[in-house]
């Protein structure tokens, strides 16, 4: 025994003892646990009395018993250790090997381990959380596009009809309101979509060649009429060597000047209204042109600029007013989109001014003017035209029903889905079937695909179909395409367009 208590003089990480199987601490150094001589070991730490079964049972077959990671402590210290018993004829040795450091750095590894993979964990799961709620955001918004966009398509369609009419001067006003306001609700859905759309990365710009002066004009004409109706002056100034077309997307910046200008008139109650364009730069066939759009309105605190973007929320020049305001915040993220900028400076009482700087390119060479929307007259060797409405709500088969019967060309047969759709083609011949999208048991995909396809006779086969919809992204007019279907009408729609549609294609049918 002296000699091993030589020898553990050299590693102060190892204890010994020796133990009678009565428990009774017979030798031992003090390393680091300072356990007294013919003291009981079964007092000195609870983790021994496993020791008490060999006192019972000293024939044991087992000859060495090792335990890792044992905390072991009294008073004055506190270990992790490794122990091992060495069983003998009259005593048991106990060896203690300290491993509280290694215990303890490879513990904080592997706690870091486990930080690690739950913070990684905690990512997924925000990821998913983000991405679901981004999922029903977008399903939400689709959906209420769709329900308001139907009933929107009927109120705009009657106000249309209820126009064709004799009507008192009070009429018409109280028509023209309803008008109004509808086209209101229908551009706050549009703004809706446009938002989901851009946040989600789906909005597309689209570069098209267009007739600027004539895109000018347009805001001149309209706005004009809402000057004079407000009493306010309207003043359009453009740089005269601003180029006669430009490429452009046409559609985003008539949508960002539009909010903009409708702003303006909307905050102004008396006073001027001033659209400038002016050239900021060009180089080679790119320039940018600077708008500005200033008006002598409430005004806008300094305080509530920086907000001014925000969704959902409008200011005046005193107090936060609630409600949808979409229309700025559509514009900012347009104007970003475009790679543009956007500067906005005002005065409480004094007015507002917005600069929107966006870029364009144009043509070197002067190109031929565009297209003019092509002329279609129904073919006159024929009466009255058979119309097939294929749609599930009744105030909108009523609707298209009243504009084609008022049209006086055309008999009108409804059905309310696919399937009783393919009934009355095998019944009567059509020469043009309205068919909307989302109808059950049987939509207007399934049911356009059993037309084009299930079918010998080319009368029934060829039928022109015209997908009709609240939906009206770029995705749904191809999907439409893709069907078999010949065009794509949006909801709410014009009666122009409608009629428009309907005699395209019974004229380019009869022209096969």
């Amino acid at each position: 025994m002296k000699h091993q208590k030589d020898n553990l003089q050299f590693n102060p990480q190892i204890q010994i003892m020796k133990v009678s199987y009565e428990g009774i601490i017979e030798e031992t150094d003090s390393n680091f646990f300072n356990w007294a001589k013919s003291t009981s070991i079964f007092d000195a730490h609870p983790f021994f009395e496993m020791l008490r079964e060999f006192e019972r049972n000293k024939d044991t077959d087992k000859t060495e018993l090792n335990f890792p990671c044992i905390h072991l402590e009294d008073s004055n210290t506190e270990r992790i250790c490794d122990v091992s018993f060495i069983l003998e004829k009259k005593e048991i040795t106990c060896i203690l090997f300290d491993y509280t450091s290694k215990y303890k750095d490879l513990n904080q590894i592997a706690q870091q381990k486990n930080e690690s993979i739950l913070l990684a964990k905690e990512l997924e799961l925000k990821n998913k959380y983000l991405l679901e709620k981004e999922e029903f955001k977008n399903s939400f918004i689709a959906n209420i596009n769709h329900e308001i966009r139907t009933p929107l398509t009927s109120i705009l369609g009657f106000v249309e009809v209820l126009e064709k009419t004799k009507l008192t001067f009070e009429q018409e006003e109280l028509a023209r309101i309803i008008k109004r306001e509808s086209y209101h609700l229908n551009a706050l859905i549009d703004d809706m979509v446009d938002i989901s759309k851009i946040e989600s990365g789906t909005l597309k710009i689209i570069e098209e060649r267009f007739d600027f002066q004539n895109f000018i004009d347009g805001f001149n004409e309209s706005y004009s009429k809402v000057a004079k109706e407000k009493g306010l002056i309207f003043e359009t100034n453009v740089e005269s060597n601003i180029q006669e077309f430009l490429i452009g997307d046409r559609t985003r910046v008539y949508q960002i000047l539009n909010n903009l200008l409708t702003n303006a008139f909307k905050y102004t109650e008396e006073g001027k209204i001033t659209f400038s364009v002016t050239k900021n730069l060009q180089r080679t066939n790119k320039l940018t042109l600077n708008f500005k759009i200033e008006d002598t309105g409430i005004g806008i605190l300094e305080e509530n600029i920086p907000h001014l973007f925000e969704r959902f929320t409008r200011f005046n020049g005193y107090k936060q007013i609630s409600g949808t305001g979409l229309g700025l915040a559509v514009v900012k993220n347009l104007v970003d989109l475009l790679n543009g900028e956007i500067k906005v400076t005002s005065m409480p009482e004094k007015g507002s001014v917005f600069n929107v700087k966006l870029p364009f390119k144009f043509e070197i060479t002067k190109a031929a003017p565009q297209k003019k929307k092509k002329k279609y007259t129904l073919p006159e060797n024929k009466g009255k035209f058979r119309v097939l409405i294929v749609e599930d709500k009744e105030v909108n088969q009523y609707l298209v029903m009243k504009i084609l019967i008022s049209n006086g060309n055309f008999y009108v047969d409804v059905a309310i889905n696919g399937e009783e759709a393919i009934k009355y083609i095998e019944k009567r011949k059509y020469d043009i079937i309205i068919m909307d999208l989302m109808m059950s048991p049987i939509d207007g995909y399934q049911a356009t695909h059993m037309i084009r396809n299930n079918y010998g006779d080319d009368y029934i086969a060829k039928v022109p179909i015209i997908g009709f919809s609240a939906k009206g992204s770029d995705n749904e007019r191809e999907k439409c395409l893709r069907a078999g279907m010949d065009d794509f009408i949006k909801k709410p729609f014009g009666r122009e367009d409608l009629i428009y549609k309907i005699t395209k294609h019974i004229a380019k049918k009869a022209a096969e």
